[in-house]
């Protein structure tokens, strides 16, 4: 299902496809469901989604996928804005070329990640290439890729020019990333979450996905994620092994009473 989770935020779906008149009709459920905007995907390098002519393959075909953004903005009345890559591959770079098209289609925003779809994330992010794409177009910008912290998103927005800078993988189990971002583009220090904090909002995490998907299935899906609250903490292979066996709530919290501060770093088990 598509709920809205309350709270003083606009919300978008971002939908991934390659036929315009399924895209559209997508469109017009998002926005009779009483999302803020709607959000092509022309970025995602996952196989299981390029194999079907969507994601960053649609940049292969820039016709198509400029096509495609004017049927979704013909077909509703909400902002319609798109991601996508500097390219499909360093010898495909194509995102100026595209993001004309697709401004002229309708979108209203655009989202760069600063890499081609053939470059994997732990590489170099191409700013001037993201920067490139800002000065080609007269709508916003937004530069992504490569920010984990408030530095990074500092530097980003100073070398690309764009109106804002999303980061994505960074906020996995770090949703003080955001406070960082701010705290760093204001000049003003920062200071990283206690270990309370940590496990308060960890299991703020749990809580909501046990309301909505069961106990059971809510503490498995947090399996996948548990250890990134945890990011730098001594023994974390040890916590990410024993994350793969919670079942229930009480046994996610147990596991997580486990870590402590050792000086200067978190650490998982007994104190040695």
């Amino acid at each position: 299902s598509l709920e809205i989770i309350e709270g003083p935020h606009v919300s978008g779906v971002q939908l991934v496809g390659d036929e315009p008149g399924a895209m559209a009709q997508a469109a017009a459920v998002v926005e009779s469901l009483g999302y803020g905007y709607v959000d092509i995907n022309m970025g995602c390098t996952v196989a299981e989604v390029t194999r079907t002519g969507a994601g960053v393959s649609l940049m292969r075909s820039p016709e198509k996928a400029v096509v495609i953004a004017g049927a979704v903005a013909g077909a509703v009345g909400i902002p319609v804005t798109c991601k996508m890559r500097l390219g499909t591959s360093s010898g495909t770079v194509n995102a100026i070329q595209l993001s004309r098209g697709l401004v002229e289609a309708g979108v209203s925003a655009i989202t760069v990640h600063g890499r081609s779809g053939e470059r994997k994330f732990g590489l170099p992010v191409d700013h001037e290439g993201i920067r490139a794409v800002v000065e080609a177009v007269d709508v916003p910008v937004v530069a992504n890729g490569g920010v984990f912290t408030g530095k990074d998103a500092l530097e980003m927005a100073q070398r690309t020019g764009a109106a804002a800078v999303m980061p994505g993988r960074g906020l996995i189990g770090n949703p003080w990333l955001v406070t960082e971002i701010l705290s760093a583009f204001r000049g003003e220090p920062y200071s990283q979450p206690t270990l309370d904090e940590r496990k308060k909002v960890c299991l703020e995490h749990l809580r909501h996905l046990c309301g909505y998907y069961g106990e059971r299935e809510g503490a498995v899906a947090m399996r996948r994620v548990l250890h990134e609250y945890y990011h730098g903490c001594k023994r974390l292979t040890e916590l990410k092994r024993d994350a793969l066996t919670v079942t229930s709530f009480s046994h996610v919290e147990a596991l997580l009473d486990r870590v402590y501060v050792d000086g200067q770093r978190l650490s998982y088990g007994e104190p040695r």
